[in-house]
């Protein structure tokens, strides 16, 4: 993630693969899960 600046952290991918395959079961939608997961990952950058 050098284009961001954003040093990668083996905890955040965890966290963010977790967060789709929860949601991804919840609501059987991609695109969902995928928009859900991505800002609150984001928001672990703030």
């Amino acid at each position: 993630m050098l284009k961001a600046e954003i040093e990668y952290s083996a905890d955040i991918a965890n966290e963010a693969c977790s967060c789709y395959y929860e949601e991804f079961k919840k609501t059987a939608s991609h695109q969902d899960a995928k928009i859900k997961c991505k800002l609150e990952t984001q928001e672990s950058f703030n």
